[in-house]
């Protein structure tokens, strides 16, 4: 780590919180910690002030961290403070590159690093850092886990944190759960903590699903014990700044796993190795013979579902508002359910009372696995609004019920649909195109049953988890 006695932080949200317990640790002076928004301005961050950008007027010297975790918003921010505050390109220290230098020097991380190890059987680690609740990450990782220990392996654990989920019964013994503290990303608090149980899982194989505390834990105890433990990460969003993440732990990582072609593409072009990496898709539930109706009387409203998180970070949800005005505007007879949980909820509830559209939207809550097929089942299309996925399992197991896909052009859609055969792709935040997209099957809705058999026809044969298992065991071995 090149030497750096002061700092300037860009970001009081979680990244910026962990990052500032780190260099506190590493006894490095944070001068100032700036954000964009001005409602946080002059309040408490631990003993310092947040400021205003404007401070940066009076400091050309001082190198900056922009921790900020949408890639977007820290573009934006770059771009501001090189035009309005002539900040040169040189001040910044990357985020993760200025995380892994303070880990190699932080005292609490490098002494649990030198911490007991217990070398016994070789164990598997799969990581779901952020909890084991509603995901396609989540659903992956508790299905092929569940299907690895019918399958006779019975050295499987699984990394979570302490939130109450609702945990398969063969997977009861298998969860860990560890101190994650989400309030302080990548804080030494939670990397020790995982450090401390990885060492006692030596000899092991570690199975990441995101670019989050374990992976980079894993990477600490593979640089300290390379021979004994190896990593393998499977990627499930596309996107530029995740492919750069990914590439900055090639050397640690033996294998990545996309789920999507794009996926591949995307690391291949940051530098990864072809060797390293690999593809998979995830399987879902699928009958071999489609056997459902659909509704094709124009006297009852086309049914539209989604089933996902409710947020608006990343599927979008504060757009539905956006969505209905052009559902009635080309006079749509629509009725639109809902299925899953998440931060927007509450606002689509006051939406949907202050419209009065109670009899045409339904918000169902989180559904139990096994409801899953029935629910795609009753739907005749597939909604997305998606700004970006790795390949959305959610899709998946609409195709395979069935349901025609009307879905936002994120990475991996067109391995699976081919417009205007098996379902609709339309540019991201295109509301209107999605809008005319479903008039077009609600008019002339004797395509529904034509499409719905091609998107189930080309997701079955990709699916079987009998396959994946064994692609997987492959991996393990």
């Amino acid at each position: 780590m090149k030497t750096v006695t002061e700092i300037i932080i860009y970001g009081s949200g979680q990244r910026g919180r962990g990052l500032y317990t780190l260099l506190r640790d590493c006894g490095i002076n944070v001068k100032y910690v700036i954000d964009t928004n001005e409602k946080k301005w002059n309040s408490l961050f631990y003993d310092i002030q947040i400021s205003s950008p404007d401070v940066l007027r009076q400091d050309n010297k001082t190198p900056i961290c922009i921790a900020i975790a949408k890639e977007e918003d820290a573009t934006q921010v770059r771009k501001r403070l090189c035009e309005e505050y002539a900040v040169a390109k040189e001040r910044e220290i990357k985020y993760f590159d200025l995380i892994r230098d303070l880990y190699r020097i932080n005292e609490k991380i490098q002494d649990a690093l030198h911490g007991e190890i217990l070398l016994g059987q070789p164990k598997i680690v799969f990581e779901c850092d952020y909890g084991l609740g509603l995901g396609g990450i989540e659903a992956w990782t508790k299905s092929i886990c569940g299907e690895l220990i019918l399958a006779g392996w019975d050295n499987i654990h699984i990394i979570s944190d302490r939130g109450d989920y609702e945990i398969p019964p063969i997977l009861k013994d298998k969860v860990v759960m560890l101190s994650i503290d989400h309030d302080e990303m990548f804080g030494a608090k939670t990397m020790t903590a995982i450090i401390h149980f990885l060492l006692q899982q030596l000899p092991c194989v570690v199975v990441t699903g995101q670019f989050y505390v374990t992976l980079l834990a894993a990477c600490l105890v593979q640089q300290q014990y390379p021979d004994k433990i190896r990593i393998v990460s499977t990627i499930h969003f596309g996107q530029e700044a995740l492919y750069r993440q990914y590439a900055s732990v090639n050397n640690c990582v033996e294998r990545f796993i996309g789920v999507s072609r794009e996926i591949t593409q995307g690391l291949a072009k940051y530098g990864v190795e072809e060797h390293k990496i690999g593809h998979m898709t995830c399987p879902v539930k699928c009958d071999e013979v489609l056997e459902r109706s659909y509704t094709t009387d124009s006297r009852y409203p086309i049914r539209l579902g989604f089933a996902g998180r409710v947020n608006a970070k990343q599927k979008r949800m504060d757009l539905i508002p956006t969505l209905i005005r052009e559902l009635d505007a080309c006079e749509v007879n629509y009725c639109l359910e809902i299925a899953g949980e998440g931060d927007y909820i509450e606002k689509l509830k006051v939406f949907i009372r202050c419209n009065g559209l109670e009899g045409r939207i339904r918000l169902l809550g989180r559904l139990k696995r096994e409801d899953i097929s029935d629910f795609w089942k009753k739907q005749d299309i597939c909604l997305s609004l998606s700004d970006y996925e790795g390949r959305s399992i959610s899709m998946m197991e609409a195709m395979a019920n069935g349901a025609v896909p009307v879905v936002t052009a994120t990475s991996g859609v067109r391995e699976d649909i081919t417009d205007g055969e098996n379902g609709y792709i339309v540019e991201i935040q295109d509301i209107r195109q999605l809008a005319e997209r479903i008039a077009l099957l609600e008019r002339h809705r004797d395509r529904l049953a034509i499409m719905g058999k091609k998107a189930h026809d080309e997701i079955s044969p990709k699916c079987q988890m009998r396959n994946h298992l064994r692609y997987w065991e492959k991996i393990l071995q």
